[in-house]
Parts: structure tokens; sequence; C-alpha cells
């Protein structure tokens, strides 16, 4: 059975060169300089050359920050370095939570499709502030009140102390 790398399957079906990026050129540098981001250590600010300034510019969303949730989501799904998990939550988290609320719903919808990625994440002690941004973001989403209740009851203990 042939193997395949869902992260790329994702970024190709997105039209990045077609999207204005927040940096003034087209987006489809966004997916390369992610996966490049990948590879090394993550930067010390989160997002740094590939969704800070590129897919959201502070609180504003960008025309790519819909393609990049996806991406995100699809990297997360894939298996990503465990250093790297904190930062593409918070990049998540601030995607769903960006000044243009139509561009945000999108990106939550999109976020929502996946939602046992973040719930996954919050059962699975890997890593606190990474679980925190996947219990705020699924907080969010309409109709996810009593299964999110349900699994805080479970493991709170993996959540920050302002969400326990």
């Amino acid at each position: 059975m042939q193997r395949f790398d869902i992260l790329s399957i994702e970024i190709g079906l997105h039209e990045w060169s077609g999207m204005a990026c927040g940096c003034g050129r087209g987006a489809d540098h966004i997916p390369t300089d992610f996966q490049k981001s990948l590879q090394s250590p993550p930067p010390d600010q989160t997002g740094e050359g590939w969704a800070e300034g590129h897919a959201y510019v502070q609180s504003n969303l960008m025309q790519p920050a819909v393609a990049t949730a996806s991406m995100v989501m699809a990297a997360l799904a894939g298996g990503v370095p465990d250093e790297h998990r904190r930062q593409l939550f918070i990049v998540l988290a601030t995607l769903v939570n960006g000044e243009q609320d139509d561009i945000a719903d999108s990106c939550l919808e999109l976020v929502r499709s996946g939602s046992w990625l973040l719930y996954e994440e919050i059962a699975s002690g890997r890593d606190v502030d990474s679980a925190s941004y996947a219990f705020e973001i699924l907080a969010l989403i309409d109709g996810e009140s009593a299964r999110l209740d349900s699994f805080h009851r479970v493991v709170a203990a993996n959540l920050s102390p302002d969400l326990r």
C-alpha cells in the first residue's frame, strides 16, 4: 500500500499564487516557507516567515488565511515535530479569532471539520499550551459544548490552570 503525504495534497488544493499575501507578494511562497519551517527549530515569533505578515498581520486576516488554516490542519493530521505543535495551535487560534469575521468564520468552519485533531491534542498530554489553545478553539465552535465539557471533566489536568 502506498502512503500519501496529506500535507502536499492539501497544499495542492489551493490556488496560492492567485491570493494576495500580507507581505505584498503572491501567497505561493507560504506553503514552501511553512514546509521549510517544519524542518528547522521553531522561530522565536510564532508563524514567523510563513504566517505572521503573510496569512495575517497582527489580528488582521489576509486572503490566504483559510488556505493556511487548511494547511496547518493537514500538517497536524499528518504529523509534525512536537516542538512545532504549540506554534501551529497558536496560528490556528489567531486565524479563527481574526478581525475579519467572514474569514475567521471560514477558518473556524474548516477547523470544525477536523475537530478530532483538537480533541486528540487535549487528551494526549503532550503539551499544556497546545492542549489549551485547542480547547479554546473548540469552545468557539457551536454545537461542541457537551462534548467539550465531557472532555474537560476527564482531561482538565492537561490544560493550563486558567482552563481547569
